[in-house]
């Protein structure tokens, strides 16, 4: 009907119209209006017409949505606001502008408006649209929105048209996210909060939304508390810092808080008073037990609640709102409220793994460390975890839900190793800040992770080695050495050896053979250190384990001695040395490789092939060092260098060069030189390992003088 008018070419007069859109009205207050019908009636009042404001107004009035609003109608609406000949007129502008803010609560993508900021900010200098869209501004506006451009951008507007009610509670948001960038606090503490456009009209909205969602999934009650949650949710991010009294809300900088921090109660807080930075300064001043038991007081009503709605209801953008302004507090103060954990237990069985998966694992980085505690402290590391509250309930429902509803295993494992490498990283940043004295139990709870993610690193090797699940898998073992080392020295399982030559094999680069170099002399340090005075003890009594176990022990080994077989022994796959496995390859398929590669032109033997001077990543690298010493033996004595090797470089090769004339150096030299020169190319894990290893390469920095006879 509305499409038919606009095409008319003629004005029509509003009592002509009236009743059909009576019709339209009632039909629309009584039942809402689907989608389809509401992109139609706006596309009307948009685009050019010729229907008079009284006809306009009355189609706004009836756009009321039956289910949620979709983002094309919001972005259609914004932008048919602002100047220009083809914009509707600015009576138009104003009701399409607060029709988008009574739908708010009732978007389909309510980041949509977010994705509109710029556009929305840059109409403030409209007279007649300043008041409505700082409305909407306070309601959307939120820290990622504060940059200094628009600061100054008020600060102008400030100065051109006055101090504007609006104006200043659209600056004193700004304010609270960035304190003393707009000194507004004292003149706009008694600015009114705003007030709806239209009560009447969000009420009988509200009604045929629920009407609607009861129709779907059955639920009416359902529908009732998650209204009353949703007022929670938003309830005043225009109230906050009006309304309350006695309370953080009347708190609007730091000179205040301080002025009245003994009188401040913490009982009155929201879900959306978690953004604050005033409300997080007050509780990063108050005794940690304090704030979190009050942060927990205020939650707890409202996860319980939630936990009423999650069955056969649509909440999910209720819940991605929550946790969103948890995370911000969650980060600030470094610790998740027991009310968040007791709701993630409940929560994760049920989610589906993909919708706000970066917001949940963020929030998840802060499990305490006591929430891994085993059954029995003195439980065998390997089933601590498993028998932890807080893997039965959370870890392993978030795995699950991760692998089962997503489509790249490999992807997902990698998420979930990175989030548990940034796990120990917070439990160890716990534990050495001294906030916790570390125990056995705490200990043991460490150490049942660290084997469980020592799998996944396996699994993902075996199922998907390329650059980037290795690279975050040395990642994560380069990660560990704080928990190594004293004052911790917890025994975290070195790398298994076939992670060890999966690395080594399965996708190598210099990169990659430096990293793991690096870690294996780390953990082959921190084994080797005395176990140190055990003075902390867990309740039981019981010192903090120090000592290595011998499996641990005989992992570590292995690995060692088959890498520097490798590298250095020229010994490779030789699985005769004690501890060594032969990089696991059995003596079946040695035997066979041997063979071919002793038939090559010239013959090479397997056992060297990735020595140093022999490793397809080592090879170019060795043979520059040894040009270099080399060319600065000639330039010391010019002439004096008749032969120069033609590589690759071996111990009999290098003697049989110092006897035709060439540079002479000892075989022990070479090496130290090319370890030193492939540190200075930043390849120093190589060096790192060998002088960790054999005692021959320790002197790091021994000068290497080429001598002629």
């Amino acid at each position: 009907m509305g499409k038919a008018a606009s095409e008319s070419q003629t004005k029509q007069n509003y009592s002509q119209l009236k009743p059909a859109l009576d019709t339209i009205h009632g039909y629309a207050e009584q039942n809402g209006l689907q989608a389809q019908i509401l992109r139609r009636i706006i596309n009307a009042i948009t685009q050019p017409n010729s229907l008079d404001l009284s006809t306009q107004k009355h189609l706004i009035k009836s756009l009321y949505p039956k289910d949620k609003v979709p983002s094309e109608l919001i972005i259609i609406t914004v932008g048919s606001l602002g100047h220009g000949i083809l914009k509707a007129s600015v009576w138009t502008q104003q009701l399409l502008l607060e029709w988008v803010t009574m739908v708010y609560d009732h978007l389909e993508e309510p980041s949509i408006l977010s994705s509109l900021y710029s556009i929305l900010f840059n109409l403030l200098d409209m007279t007649t649209l300043r008041a409505g869209l700082c409305h909407l501004l306070t309601i959307i506006t939120r820290k990622k929105h504060v940059r200094p451009f628009r600061i100054q951008m008020l600060r102008d507007l400030e100065q051109s048209v006055g101090r504007e009610p609006a104006l200043m509670k659209l600056m004193q948001i700004f304010e609270e996210y960035a304190p003393g960038s707009l000194n507004v606090g004292k003149g706009t503490r008694r600015v009114p909060a705003f007030s709806h456009p239209d009560s009447d009209w969000g009420e009988r909205l509200q009604r045929i939304q629920e009407r609607a969602e009861s129709e779907n999934m059955g639920s009416a009650l359902s529908s009732d508390l998650s209204r009353s949650l949703r007022k929670e949710v938003e309830r005043g991010r225009l109230e906050t810092l009006t309304e309350r009294s006695n309370s953080l809300g009347e708190i609007d900088s730091l000179e205040n808080l301080v002025t009245k921090f003994e009188d401040i109660r913490v009982s009155d807080l929201t879900i959306a008073d978690l953004e604050s930075p005033i409300v997080q300064q007050y509780l990063l001043l108050q005794p940690q037990e304090a704030s979190v038991e009050g942060i927990d007081r205020c939650l707890s009503p409202l996860f319980e609640h939630l936990e009423t709605l999650t069955s056969g209801q649509d909440i999910s953008t209720l819940v991605s709102e929550i946790l969103e302004k948890l995370l911000t507090y969650t980060r600030y103060s470094k610790t998740l409220p027991n009310s968040a954990i007791t709701f993630f237990k409940t929560y994760l069985p049920r989610w589906q793994g993909q919708r706000d998966q970066e917001i949940i694992l963020s929030l998840l980085l802060y499990l305490p460390l006591r929430s891994f505690i085993g059954k029995s402290s003195n439980s065998n590391p390997s089933t601590s975890l498993m028998k932890s509250d807080a893997y039965a309930t959370i870890l392993q429902p978030l795995e699950i839900a991760l692998l089962a509803f997503t489509d790249t295993t490999t992807t997902t494992q990698l998420t979930l190793l990175i989030f548990y490498n940034s796990l120990l990283a917070n439990w160890t940043t716990h534990l050495l800040s001294g906030s916790t004295v570390p125990t056995l139990s705490h200990s043991v709870s460490i150490i049942a992770l660290a084997n469980h993610v020592a799998l996944l690193c396996l699994t993902i090797l075996t199922t998907s080695p390329t650059q980037t699940t290795i690279s975050t898998i040395l990642t994560y073992y380069e990660s560990l050495p704080p928990l190594l080392h004293p004052p911790l020295s917890v025994s975290i399982p070195p790398p298994q050896p076939l992670a060890v030559y999966l690395l080594l094999f399965a996708n190598p680069s210099l990169s990659t053979l430096s990293r793991l170099s690096s870690i294996l002399a780390n953990f082959k340090t921190a084994f080797e250190l005395p176990p140190a005075a055990a003075d902390n003890r867990d309740p039981a009594g019981l010192a903090i384990p120090q000592a290595k176990s011998s499996d641990q022990i005989k992992s570590l080994n292995a690995a060692l001695i088959d890498t520097c077989n490798l590298f250095f022994r020229s010994r490779a796959f030789n699985g005769g040395d004690t501890h060594s496995l032969g990089c696991l390859i059995p003596t079946s398929v040695v035997g066979p490789l041997s063979s071919y590669t002793s038939a090559l032109d010239p013959p090479q033997p397997l056992t060297g092939l990735f020595s140093l001077s022999h490793h397809p990543m080592l090879a170019a690298l060795n043979i520059a060092a040894f040009r270099e010493m080399e060319d600065a033996a000639d330039e010391a004595d010019p002439g004096v260098v008749s032969v120069r090797h033609a590589g690759p470089i071996t111990q009999k090769s290098l003697a049989q060069l110092g006897r035709d004339g060439g540079v002479k150096v000892s075989w022990k030299e070479y090496r130290i030189a090319v370890l030193n020169w492939l540190e200075e190319v930043g390849a120093e894990g190589v060096g790192e390992l060998g002088r960790a290893t054999l005692p021959g390469l320790v002197k790091k920095n021994a000068d290497v003088v080429a001598k002629n006879e």
